[in-house]
């Protein structure tokens, strides 16, 4: 093999060792930044992510599905009726209309909880959701009972 002005001319050998190591370094420099933006991400995430891989269900993971399954009810069946008054969407009714079920309202602990999402339409029709549920462990700050009616006990 010779050289053909200032250019080597290849052979079909494969790769040179130089080669070989540079393209192991990039790759291994590589893997250390995914491991590290991943461990980045887990705890900007924190208990959202944990709860997601492990699945936990924690009171915190209730009161988001109780908001999205209230938006969701919202878009589909209420949406144009909203004024400018707050509406309250029982957990009963999301059940109902099959947007949750029972399971989504209990805790890997096993305690079941109950709940209603409050609704406010702004003039620029923007929603706000705010979900409060009550349990025998824990309940949402300025959850009202008189909200949801009577509580079985």
């Amino acid at each position: 093999m010779g050289l053909v002005g200032d250019y080597m001319i290849l052979n079909n050998h494969g790769w040179s060792l130089q080669q070989m190591i540079l393209c192991c370094a990039i790759i291994l420099i590589a893997f250390f930044f995914v491991i590290f933006f991943s461990m980045q991400l887990m705890n900007t995430f924190g208990e959202t992510f944990k709860e997601s891989v492990t699945g936990n269900v924690t009171y915190a993971t209730i009161e988001r599905n109780l908001e999205q399954g209230a938006r969701a009810y919202i878009n589909e069946y209420y949406m144009q009726e909203i004024g400018r008054g707050t509406i309250t969407i029982l957990k009963e009714n999301l059940i109902y209309y099959d947007i949750l079920n029972e399971n989504d309202f209990v805790t890997t602990e096993k305690d079941v909880c109950d709940g209603y999402a409050l609704v406010r339409k702004y003039s620029d029709n923007t929603l706000k959701v705010e979900p409060y549920i009550t349990c025998s462990h824990y309940i949402t700050k300025d959850f009202q009972e008189w909200r949801i009616g009577e509580i079985n006990e």
